[in-house]
């Protein structure tokens, strides 16, 4: 649930994840020690991590107030920089014994050769209202855990309603993998998510298909940042993302709880704009 809270010289939009233990801040105006007095307003004894999406001038300041920067984004604010910045209230949330492992899969996807884009995605469609409900059976056979609740048709259908963007491809009739854009007109960014495949239709490509249709629906609407945050353990995501030009921004800790329980998550950016 996201809410706006204010005083006279500050305001602050959080996003309160009850589910995965954190906060969200948003988005913030005003004087930075008035957003840090908002943001220790909304830390509730449930909270073990605080996210902040902290403009680049003020990244000095939160780190100052105990705040880790853990991942970057370029030209996220319509073109400013946005630090990941975030803060524990746990001792075990704060670490993962999986973070070499995860490291050293970043460190070799990047060494890899970028292959030459493959521009065809004709089979991939834009989803509408009516595949809601198909689109959420996808979710729930391939996340037992998920961030969000993509097993539920009305999440679906509302996300789509307040302009979520979803493509799909199917097979014989049946969808067999999908992804979305959480668009952010407001800053002309977007958030590429809900990445899923159906285990029989792994190995094709589609992803990057899906991925490189959802750029081009997004350079229509004139966005100029697109960026993910994607399982760190996943290497077929993490690569990709990579082969698609992305940028790696980072690894944030026990970001979420997706897939197998609380997992850190990295996050990859592309400037798209002019």
């Amino acid at each position: 649930m996201v809410s706006e809270i204010k005083n006279s010289t500050a305001s602050i939009s959080v996003y309160n994840d009850s589910f995965n233990k954190r906060i969200r801040v948003d988005d913030y105006r005003g004087d930075v020690n008035s957003v840090l007095e908002l943001i220790n307003q909304a830390t509730q004894n449930w909270v073990e991590k605080v996210i902040i999406k902290a403009r680049g001038p003020e990244r000095q300041f939160f780190q100052s107030q105990g705040f880790l920067k853990e991942a970057f984004v370029k030209g996220y604010f319509s073109g400013t920089d946005m630090h990941f910045m975030a803060k524990y209230f746990s001792s075990s949330r704060s670490h993962n014994s999986k973070q070499t492992e995860e490291k050293v899969l970043v460190e070799k996807i990047l060494r890899e050769k970028i292959p030459v884009s493959d521009s065809d995605f004709s089979i991939v469609k834009e989803a509408t209202i009516d595949d809601a409900e198909e689109l959420t059976h996808l979710y729930s056979t391939i996340f037992k855990i998920y961030p969000t609740p993509l097993g539920e048709v009305g999440h679906v259908k509302k996300t789509m309603e307040e302009g979520t963007r979803y493509v799909l491809i199917r097979n014989e009739n049946k969808i067999v993998s999908a992804a979305s854009a959480e668009i952010n007109i407001n800053h002309s960014n977007a958030e590429l998510t809900d990445c899923a495949t159906l285990p029989e239709a792994e190995g094709k490509g589609h992803m990057k298909k899906l991925l490189s249709k959802l750029e081009a629906l997004l350079k229509k609407d004139k966005i100029s940042c697109l960026y993910t945050i994607a399982r760190s353990e996943s290497y077929s995501m993490n690569k990709a993302f990579y082969q698609l030009g992305y940028t790696y921004g980072g690894l944030m800790t026990n970001n979420c709880f997706i897939y197998s329980g609380l997992e850190d998550m990295n996050v990859w950016y592309k400037w798209i704009g002019e």
